[in-house]
């Protein structure tokens, strides 16, 4: 394969060659995961995910952690954080690279858009790893992340344009089955499909004949790099001073770091389908013809309220319910804060039709009092900005949380969102009690409304 002018393998490898200044399996994995990209977005995930485990080992090692081969790649990270303290959202990398690996590992269905995300991570992160222990330092200054390309782009917009079609039809009471827009579409994306099968299976058969050469000089340098650490560890037991340095380096490194728009959708994706929600920030939006299904678990973005160009970031919608109001910020800022935003929208969010509120069919009125004279018609907030919840950043981190049921209900820190189970028993519990409530009440509200 030639040698592009950037001194990287092919135009596949242009976003981590950097790495080559440290270990050589780092290079190899972050080419490797580029170069199959195409033809198998599966294993790039998976060779991404080995990227991961591999920078954790250097990391525990430089610092003094002790591990084996029965080590999982959580309890690594669990204690490299506890031993140098990682920045929250370098934490979230290590983790979204783990999860998703492991999806791919047992699920076999990655899609292109997925992995292109896990390269966009991997790559952030290999960037950290490089400023904490390359020559450059945190002064290193990283070229744009040259994407692959993506096979299955057209394919894609094909499928936003069906659901686009398919969703204004539905809202405008127009039959699906003998529209003629929609069949062709259809029909193209049949095609489409076919034609991304058939390029991908060749592709496949190409990158074959590499594949075992590259399998084997994996395994030779997965064997260097043991050398290595051992290396690493004598020198530690000669100088323990070494390894108090790793902090100081990440930190620094730490500092040039921050979450851009796109990771903060990545990031935000993973942990709300982590919890069993369906999320796609980039696909499953309203404008795209993303809309609720009975059966189904939805965080649908961009969701339009009553006021004008003001959109929901995510909407969880169990079934046709929508249950919660997702604000989801990048910047590093308090979390806590968010959640009047998210309550904005809980409040001008319209149930129209089609859509399942989610207070008792018994209640006075609909929704719940918001103690400014309006309604929330949602009846849960959460702000998060894709930082996993660390205790020491409380309210800079992790996912915020407000039951807007009852005004003496305080927001509160998660260390993940709420399962769609986990909101609906939420939900039937008190809304049981409210029933109750009510038939207890009879109608003497007529008379006389004591909200005190």
């Amino acid at each position: 394969m030639a040698i592009a002018s950037n001194g990287s393998v092919g135009v596949d490898s242009g976003s981590f060659t950097f790495l080559s200044e440290h270990a050589p399996v780092l290079l190899q994995l972050a080419q490797t995961a580029e170069q199959i990209f195409a033809s198998d977005p599966n294993t790039t995930l998976i060779k991404l995910r080995q990227l991961g485990e591999a920078l954790a080992q250097d990391l525990a090692t430089r610092s003094g952690i002790e591990f084996d081969a029965t080590t999982s790649q959580a309890e690594l990270l669990y204690r490299v954080n506890r031993e140098i303290h990682l920045d929250p959202g370098i934490n979230g990398l290590f983790h979204t690279l783990r999860v998703e690996g492991n999806k791919a590992t047992h699920e076999f269905n990655t899609r292109h858009r997925e992995a292109m995300d896990g390269l966009k991570v991997a790559r952030e992160l290999a960037v950290w790893y490089h400023r904490s222990f390359g020559k450059a330092g945190s002064e290193f200054k990283p070229g744009p992340f040259v994407a692959p390309r993506d096979p299955s782009e057209a394919l894609r917009e094909l499928k936003a344009q069906i659901e686009q079609l398919t969703a204004a039809l539905g809202d405008s009471h127009q039959e699906l089955q003998h529209n003629q827009q929609l069949v062709e579409l259809q029909q193209r994306e049949a095609a489409e499909a076919m034609v991304l099968a058939e390029a991908m299976d060749a592709e496949a058969r190409d990158y074959q004949g590499l594949a075992a050469a590259r399998e084997a000089e994996l395994a030779a340098l997965k064997a260097e790099f043991e050398d290595r650490l051992a290396s690493v560890r004598a020198e530690l037991e000669a100088s323990p001073q070494l390894a108090q340095q790793v902090q100081k380096k990440t930190q620094r490194a730490s500092h040039a770091f921050d979450l851009t728009e796109d990771l903060t959708r990545i990031l935000i994706d993973q942990q709300l389908q982590t919890a069993g929600w369906e999320a796609d920030s980039l696909d499953l939006i309203h404008a795209k013809g993303g809309r609720p299904e009975k059966g189904r678990n939805k965080a649908i973005a961009e969701w339009p309220t009553s006021s004008p160009k003001a959109c929901a970031d995510y909407v969880l919608f169990a079934g046709m319910t929508p249950v919660g109001i997702v604000e989801a910020k990048r910047k590093r800022l308090n979390v806590a804060e968010r959640i009047p935003q998210a309550e904005r929208y809980a409040r001008d969010l319209q149930i129209t039709e089609g859509l399942e509120p989610a207070w008792p069919a018994v209640a006075k009125d609909p929704g719940w009092p918001d103690g400014q004279g309006g309604m929330f018609k949602v009846p849960f907030a959460f702000a998060c900005n894709g930082r996993p919840y660390i205790v020491q950043l409380a309210e800079q981190s992790g996912t915020w949380f407000r039951d807007l049921r009852s005004p003496s209900n305080q927001r509160r820190a998660l260390q993940d969102f709420y399962t769609p189970a986990g909101l609906r028993d939420l939900l039937a519990r008190d809304r049981a009690l409210a029933e109750q409530k009510l038939q207890e009440e009879g109608f003497t509200y007529i008379k006389l409304r004591d909200y005190k």
